[in-house]
């Protein structure tokens, strides 16, 4: 029973810490056509939908986000370097934050969705303090 019991709790353990490595699947659109075996040293697409990438850094839907490109066997991988926000600023992206190409070899057109799998950097929710009025007496 008691040999039961632990192996139970080292499923529970390494279920719980395996959770913080799962990775979030996010669309995009290409900006210019690309072959995926064989990618562009720089590549520019567009967000499809809000994509926390850590508590400081998220991409909304709508920017358009430059990356490098690294490749790796028939895929590669998409490193962010910079996003264009909707007041039309680029700003830089100052940590890494690689992202595996997801789909089928080929060529991908402008404008075609394609996805990429980031890595769970941290929670896509967050609970803020708003203060009342009574706190502030």
């Amino acid at each position: 029973m008691k040999k039961l019991f632990m192996a139970f709790a080292a499923l529970v353990l390494s279920i719980s810490l395996f959770q913080g490595v799962e990775a979030k699947t996010v669309q995009v659109t290409a900006l210019e056509d690309f072959q995926t075996s064989n990618p562009p040293q720089v590549l520019h697409v567009q967000m499809n939908a809000n994509t926390r990438l850590d508590y400081d850094l998220m991409l909304f839907q709508g920017f358009q986000v430059t990356g490098k490109i690294v490749k790796q066997g028939e895929g590669f991988i998409f490193v962010p370097v910079s996003y264009v926000n909707y007041q039309e600023e680029k700003l830089p992206i100052d940590k890494e934050y690689p992202a595996a190409y997801k789909g089928k070899s080929g060529l991908i057109r402008q404008n075609q969705p394609f996805s990429l799998v980031f890595p769970n950097n941290g929670p896509d929710t967050f609970q803020y303090y708003v203060p009342s009025v009574s706190d502030m007496n």
